[in-house]
């Protein structure tokens, strides 16, 4: 008796619907009025009779078996537990009600641990009256399971949140027991479960502020979001239940443990990011056939010197190019399209040509086939995809954004695409997102770039793309990748919901006017810093909004074919402004070339650290913010 007394007193009506259904329970409940129980034995399995049924009770309830057809858990074995229960608590109701009989029958506002009333009203009395007897109980709640002769009106399952001293009690210890086994779950386990790509779906929810609704009782029920799916987790975790009524561990099952060790802080968001990582598969005898002829080229190069190099290195090059796209390794892509553009402006004896530049370039890109040759001689999936980068993101959920339009950023690369990007703020995180408008130019003699800008915006917005950067935009399931760079999906719905109107509080975070303070929160110097140009050190790098107190006159140098403009804080520490001459950037070095130096403009763009200075890349021009 006092060991089943023990296992059944963390069971409630929670735990019981989460078992089986709340129609069961209210069924059982029902029967139990109607159809006579007998327990014949209460020992390691207890055995009870439930009308023409013989139940075994069994520990976890979820192993119990009754001798009718159904294959889950049916009334019979819910009414039997309610019958066990009842029986191990009556020694307990005896006694209260003893320690009560000295109490006043018609005190109506007795407490609730008064469980000996057995003539009195007890309409106050809490969910704990379990001995009451004779008495109106229309006030207990779901824990009333001793009324034997009274009115039990409010004690079914529909009774929720109610003051129920006895029942809290019993919820608390079952709530306490099913949240250690939550935040006990390995990750290892979950992840085999959900994969990576729903890992990355349910991290980019956390970090976007898209959460499940968590409730906390003798079991965790979840809601989880954009799913529609309800997840009851209860102890053991075995028996937990999800509405896509799957028995075994399901991804939503998976996913609600997952929130709330989230929640409970037992996962932290940066463990969570690196199990998201999804490492694809590199076939290493391809990639180590292409790193050996890159390897030999470049040695090559190094060997004939400038003077004597043929213009057919440029064939050279791209075939090198095409090699690096079938192995896999869409950096090495890139990188020798930018040498080949390199090249390209040395065999026309472009300005902006320098020889120091392209000796540079061949020896970083030297150093990075090493180190490339280096990762695939160990066979490291993930050192190899470091060093080789991915061709294409993967678009991950992230729910519903507020967008501000924030600017339009023309480009043209080395790599060999050219497009726009338009730069938004999202009202609720204040992160930047991106939405990239590119196209590969390899084999093109170049195309007109308005028809690009005046072409439809995405997610069904009845806009030119340019515009995207004039608006309050709502989107509607949208999807992004780690770097915050939204997918084009129809999947995706967008709604204006009016003009920009930026303000200084919308860009509070990213608003500069100390420089010391930017560079000790927004400047990160890369490691081996001479493995990165000065275009891939812009690259990934978030705009920010930089105020100074004055400026100097942007000069243009004709040598060098770049513009440079000093800014400066009150304080007198500064930022360069370099924009290199390109056809795309003439209207933007005219522009800077007019500000006036006592009272300059708020300028966006991205910074980064080069020869020990802080320098910007303007994407745009604004007014002073008012403080």
């Amino acid at each position: 008796m006092d060991q089943w007394k023990e296992l059944l007193a963390d069971v409630d009506d929670d735990y019981l619907i989460g078992i089986s259904n709340k129609g069961i329970l209210k069924r059982a409940y029902k029967d139990k009025e109607e159809i006579a129980a007998v327990i014949n034995n209460m020992d390691e399995e207890a055995s009870v009779k439930v009308g023409d049924e013989t139940v075994s009770v069994r520990f976890p309830l979820g192993e119990s078996k009754c001798t009718c057809p159904s294959r889950s858990i049916c009334r019979h074995v819910v009414q039997a537990i309610l019958v066990l229960k009842e029986s191990c608590c009556k020694g307990d109701s005896a006694e209260n009600a003893a320690a009560g009989s000295n109490a006043s029958d018609t005190d109506s506002g007795a407490a609730a641990g008064n469980n000996g009333a057995e003539n009195g009203t007890a309409q106050d009395a809490a969910a704990g009256n379990n001995g009451a007897e004779n008495g109106t109980a229309q006030g207990a709640a779901a824990g009333n399971n001793g009324a034997e002769n009274g009115t039990a009106a409010e004690s079914t399952p529909e009774v929720k949140n109610s003051t129920a001293g006895g029942a809290a009690k019993a919820g608390q210890g079952a709530g306490a027991k099913v949240r250690r086994e939550i935040e006990q779950f390995p990750l290892a386990q979950l992840k085999k479960v959900l994969g990576s790509r729903q890992l990355q779906i349910l991290h980019n929810q956390y970090l976007s502020g898209v959460k499940p609704e968590i409730q906390y009782s003798s079991i965790v029920t979840v809601k989880l979001p954009e799913q529609g799916m309800v997840v009851k987790l209860l102890s053991p975790l075995e028996y937990s239940s999800c509405t896509c009524h799957k028995k075994e561990m399901c991804i939503h099952k998976a996913s609600a443990i997952l929130w709330c060790q989230l929640e409970a802080g037992a996962v932290k968001t940066e463990d969570l990011a690196l199990e998201a990582a999804d490492t694809p598969a590199f076939q290493m005898d391809k990639a180590e056939e292409a790193v050996g002829q890159m390897k030999a080229f470049l040695e090559e190069l190094f060997c004939t010197g400038l003077s004597r190099t043929s213009p057919d290195v440029l064939d050279y090059l791209e075939r090198l190019a095409i090699i690096s796209h079938n192995g896999g390794l869409a950096k090495f892509e890139g990188y020798f399209r930018a040498l080949s553009d390199s090249y390209d402006g040395y065999f026309r004896r472009n300005a902006q040509f320098r020889t120091e530049n392209l000796m540079e370039q061949i020896t970083r890109l030297y150093q990075r086939v090493r180190l490339l040759e280096k990762a695939v001689q160990s066979g490291d999936n993930k050192e190899v995809l470091k060093h080789a980068g991915e061709f294409r993101a993967d678009y991950i959920p992230v729910g519903n954004l507020e967008l501000i339009g924030i600017a339009m950023e023309k480009f043209r690369t080395q790599t060999g695409y050219e497009g726009e990007t338009i730069y938004f703020l999202e009202e609720n995180t204040a992160q930047w997102y991106t939405y990239t408008n590119a196209r590969p130019i390899f084999y093109e003699n170049g195309r007109n770039r308005k028809y690009m800008e005046k072409s439809q915006a995405p997610w069904g917005v009845n806009i030119a793309i340019a515009d995207l950067a004039k608006v309050r935009l709502h989107l509607t399931g949208a999807k992004c990748d780690a770097r915050r760079r939204l997918s084009s999906s129809q999947e995706t719905k967008g709604e204006i919901k009016g003009e920009q109107g930026l303000e200084r509080a919308d860009i509070e975070n990213w608003y500069y006017d100390d420089f010391e303070k930017l560079f000790r929160e927004r400047i990160d110097p890369p490691r081996k810093e001479w493995l990165y140009g000065q275009e891939e050190q812009q690259k990934g790098v978030e705009l920010v909004f930089v105020q100074p107190a004055y400026c100097v006159k942007a000069e243009f140098s004709q040598t060098g074919q770049q513009l440079s403009m000093p800014l400066f804080d009150k304080s007198g520490r500064e930022i360069v402004i370099e924009l290199a001459y390109s056809k795309e950037e003439s209207s933007s070095i005219r522009y800077l070339e007019r500000i006036s130096e006592k009272a300059p403009s708020c300028f966006l763009g991205k910074i980064y650290l080069r020869d020990g200075r802080i320098r910007m890349y303007p994407v745009s021009v604004w007014k002073k913010f008012e403080d």
